[in-house]
């Protein structure tokens, strides 16, 4: 029998087959609870495991506020369990810089690329801690790079994350060898936090410091996860980078670095009254070292400097448990129906099984003919589910992608993850109505083409 013959058959079979709805039904189901959740459940889960590992995640700040961090001090912390490291601020921590302009000085007329800088574009300035790494994806690290080097995100947002247009967003490859000429506002001036310690008092006072021209060459860009440390346009420095233009501002401000007459010259030329990092093995050995710290009389963060938000943890464990539920019990539904259908069609279509046999078709034909109408009706709902789940994968991530909070990127679902979970689906499905349908064989050899006289 041709393959055009076991289709026309199915096709027929199907017009008549009462369960056909509901075996689409289920199949739309399971096409959501195997590749629609699941893929939420993949993304959060993957943002939040790269949230704990993300170096700043792990980092807790420690102030000299009750004890100034002596040498001895910093040496008992080191060696409390899970300790990785204790390094010192040196550089800068969340500077905002107003971007003036981006040259391109490097490249002939020719080759210049045009950068037009959107209004009141910003961006915010870190430089690294200790040990911290930013795992570049174009161009070259600040390890390989001179000073006044910087790196930028894949997409640098320059709106600090208020509501602005396009323009706002850059390509951040696009600015790989190019310049970012940085300064901070006659209003806000250059804001430095440096702390104080003395008999009477202790604490951290602001400093503000005059507004001075840097010069920030791009010279790589690394991925901003929405979960990873800082804000859309946050640029890195290197360590030594970071402390040369504090090191510059404050001179620039009067101040004696080699002097500590003042609050702020003591606390720079003294390590004791800077502020420092305690890096953790792993997230969840924060509450353990936090409690160690905290004993030894130390003032120390009570989270780290990454701060976790309860609810995405939250989330993220709602949507394990449900993906989980989700995928079991349409998968045990779906066996189910698929099961009832083959056994109610072979009861109910006995005499046509026989009346088949008695015009010559063989039991494997009249099995093809079967399996063709359980798969297409199961195609039927794949399908269906699959357009639904694509839909609202594209809309929940238009919504995303487009929110004022960069936080709700971390929903935003890969094509490649949802794509691998659909194909994955329908894998599932065929391999249930293959090992369904298997019970049909027996059943079929049994009906002869008799039958077909006493069927009611």
């Amino acid at each position: 029998m041709k393959f055009s013959s076991v289709r026309f058959l199915a096709r027929a079979n199907i017009k008549g087959n009462k369960r056909g709805n509901l075996i689409v039904g289920i199949m739309f189901f399971m096409v959501i609870s195997l590749a629609l959740i699941p893929c939420f459940s993949i993304t959060v889960t993957n943002s939040v495991n790269e949230r704990k590992d993300d170096f700043r995640s792990r980092c807790l700040e420690l102030d000299p506020w009750d004890k100034e961090l002596t040498i001895d001090a910093l040496d008992s912390i080191r060696k409390i369990n899970h300790v990785q490291e204790v390094d010192m601020l040196q550089g800068m921590r969340d500077i905002g810089f107003d971007l003036i302009e981006i040259d391109d000085e490097n490249a002939n007329n020719a080759q210049k690329q045009s950068f037009t800088v959107p209004e009141n574009a910003n961006i915010i300035t870190m430089s690294l801690i200790g040990s911290e790494k930013r795992n570049v994806i174009a161009g070259e690290s600040l390890d390989e790079s001179p000073e006044y080097s910087c790196i930028v995100p894949d997409t640098i947002d320059l709106s600090y994350g208020s509501e602005k247009d396009d323009s706002y967003y850059i390509d951040g490859e696009s600015l790989i060898g190019k310049t970012l000429v940085v300064t901070t506002s006659e209003t806000n001036k250059f804001a430095l936090l440096y702390n104080y310690f003395n008999n009477e008092q202790s604490g951290n006072e602001w400093v503000s410091l005059p507004s001075l021209v840097f010069k920030l060459k791009v010279v790589g860009t690394y991925y901003k996860s929405p979960t990873s440390f800082g804000y859309g346009g946050t640029v890195f420095v290197s360590e030594k980078t970071g402390k040369s233009i504090v090191e510059q501002e404050l001179k620039a401000g009067g101040y004696d670095l080699n002097s500590d007459e003042s609050d702020v010259e003591k606390w720079w030329s003294t390590p004791s009254l800077r502020t420092h990092y305690v890096v953790v093995d792993k997230y969840d050995n924060i509450s353990y070292v936090y409690n160690e710290v905290s004993k030894m009389g130390y003032t120390c963060a009570n989270d780290p400097e990454l701060g976790t938000s309860e609810s995405v943890f939250i989330m993220a464990n709602i949507l394990n448990v449900a993906s989980s539920v989700l995928v079991i019990a349409p998968v045990v539904l779906f066996i189910f129906i698929i099961i009832q259908s083959i056994v109610f069609n072979i009861k109910n279509r006995k005499g046509e099984i026989g009346l088949l046999k008695s015009v010559g078709y063989k039991d494997t034909q009249i099995f093809l003919t079967m399996f063709f109408e359980q798969f297409t009706l199961i195609f039927r709902g794949f399908l269906i589910g699959g357009a639904f789940s694509a839909v609202f994968i594209a809309v929940a991530n238009l919504i995303n992608c487009n929110s004022e909070s960069y936080v709700n990127r971390l929903y935003i679902v890969k094509w490649s993850d949802f794509i691998t979970l659909l194909v994955v689906s329908l894998v599932i499905a065929m391999f249930i109505l293959f090992l369904c349908q298997l019970i049909t064989v027996k059943k079929i050899t049994k009906i002869q083409p008799k039958d077909a006289m006493y069927d009611n």
